[in-house]
């Protein structure tokens, strides 16, 4: 059994400590309720090292037209971050471009080849929009405070900024999104705008 405990840190920067569920749609209840109490138990630390501020919990969009996963529901139903914000990331977002293009009208597909891939990106940002998993985690006991769409990552760090931007709006203490937006080092936008705002 995978252990969320284990930390994750990268040497780039070592004030970022990470936890991985490994996801537990596949796993056993024991998985669940472990991760369920790491996440109380975390949240309501006075101890700043050892609590998390954060949870990122992640949706591949490679198959988007699928429905809310039984672990899902069990998450945003049960599980009560208590005042932890959850970011829905939804992951493989460019796995709908090939979708997009896949869904040409047979008059689109004799088009000039960046005519097709202009069409076949709109087609996908409507699959995305249309995404009902947004809609439906909303309504749930415990729904996610905000999401975010991670796509074409391999070309900058568009994503990740987009990614940490939705983190820090997510949080609910002026005290924990300045913690956060200075421990970061990548974004200096980042660091402007919240200095701008605190």
């Amino acid at each position: 059994m995978h252990n969320i405990k284990n930390e994750l840190v990268f040497r780039s920067n070592p004030n970022f400590i990470f936890h991985d569920s490994q996801g537990f749609e596949a796993g056993s209840i024991g998985e669940f309720e472990q991760m369920k109490e790491f996440v109380s138990e975390r949240a309501k630390t006075t101890h700043l090292k050892k609590r998390i501020h954060a949870i990122w919990y992640c949706i591949p969009m490679d198959q988007y037209h699928r429905a809310v996963l039984a672990a899902e529901e069990k998450f945003f139903n049960e599980c009560d971050t208590g005042s932890v914000p959850v970011v829905l990331v939804f992951t493989k977002c460019d796995a709908l471009l090939i979708q997009g293009m896949a869904a040409l009208t047979p008059e689109e597909q004799n088009l000039p080849q960046a005519r097709r891939i202009v069409i076949g990106r709109q087609n996908a940002e409507r699959m995305l929009k249309g995404n009902p998993t947004w809609e439906r985690v909303q309504k749930m006991m415990y729904p996610p405070n905000a999401y975010v769409e991670l796509r074409e990552l391999h070309k900058s760090n568009e994503g990740c900024r987009l990614l940490l931007k939705r983190t820090v709006g997510a949080l609910n203490e002026e005290a924990l999104q300045m913690l956060l937006v200075t421990t970061q080092h990548t974004n200096m936008l980042l660091c402007i705008e919240y200095a701008f705002r605190m």
